[in-house]
């Protein structure tokens, strides 16, 4: 035998208990790891959908949900209308009108409140004009019980800095991130003041992990995601619960309904809806089974691979 390859045997012989050890942490680590996630799953998307919580209102009032077109927030709001819960929109200016006509389509459908859908103009006024607008008709609201942040939905991809899209890309996302974080804020200190209240921010997987050629979107579903696991911990034990849901949900059609259909690897945004509104509570969410198994497989994936699974 070559005597490097004997001295490198009688050490591993003289340290096989210490490495016999640190293979078994090891391997034990990634079992409990591994179990717990199948129980949480187990949890979640299984028990919570046969008894989901009856009592919606226990919370609050109202639910304050931001609607951005193309994405799974309308199907949300109109699942949480179903647990008779109060709805409060908020959306861009463009929306006002298809918006106020879904309100209406509640407001009859599901006996429910609504509010005037409020808007604002992020090409024209100000932000910080935006916000106090929408804090002073927020606070008439006397309990708010559950608040849905939602993402702007993915654009084409294209490399960062070909034309002015990804400029107008990225404005359109820095301000929509800022509006929805500073009125988190705001509601939250409202939810404080109940001892109650769940805030849900919607994005997708692509902030996991990088996506060349969407990399403002990327970053910007990185950040609500973030944002979402460590305001979680921070509210936990004010009886506030923050979820972080994301979905593998392309783009999603408004209109008919033709591109919402379910196949074996996609759920229709109603679906995921119920689903993600029966199981408010966890931490972090996709929403689905099908896409929670497909996220797990997704991580076994080499990241240099990974990102054609989205």
């Amino acid at each position: 035998m070559h005597p490097t390859a004997s001295k490198l045997l009688c050490t591993l012989i003289r340290y096989e208990q210490p490495l016999a050890l640190l293979g078994f942490y090891y391997l034990s680590n990634k079992l409990l790891h591994l179990a717990f996630s199948a129980l949480s799953g187990l949890h979640y998307y299984v028990l919570a959908q046969w008894f989901p919580t009856r009592d919606y209102r226990q919370y609050g009032r109202w639910a304050v949900v931001m609607v951005e077109p193309g994405t799974l927030s309308i199907y949300y709001a109109e699942e949480l209308a179903r647990k008779h819960m109060d709805i409060q929109i908020i959306c861009g200016i463009e929306d006002k009108e298809r918006l106020t006509k879904f309100s209406k389509y509640l407001h009859n459908k599901y006996n429910v409140n609504v509010g005037e859908v409020l808007s604002y103009n992020l090409d024209k006024e100000a932000t910080d004009a935006i916000l106090e607008s929408l804090k002073d008709k927020l606070s008439k609201l006397d309990t708010i019980g559950v608040m849905v942040n939602q993402m702007v939905a993915r654009c084409s991809p294209e490399r960062f800095g070909d034309g002015d899209s990804s400029v107008c890309e990225m404005s359109e996302h820095i301000r929509v991130m800022l509006l929805m974080t500073h009125l988190t804020q705001f509601v939250l200190r409202k939810m404080a003041g109940q001892s109650s209240g769940v805030i849900v921010n919607i994005s997708d997987p692509s902030g996991e992990y990088p996506h060349s050629n969407e990399s403002i979107h990327s970053a910007s579903c990185a950040y609500m995601d973030y944002f979402s696991r460590s305001l979680s911990r921070e509210v936990f034990y004010d009886n506030i619960h923050v979820q972080s849901l994301t979905p593998y949900l392309g783009e999603i059609d408004d209109g008919d309904g033709r591109e919402n259909q379910c196949t074996w690897l996609s759920i229709s945004p109603p679906t995921v809806a119920r689903n993600a509104v029966n199981g408010i509570g966890k931490t972090r969410s996709y929403g689905h089974w099908v896409y929670g198994l497909r996220g797990f497989l997704a991580s076994l994936v080499p990241l240099c691979l990974r990102e054609r699974l989205y």
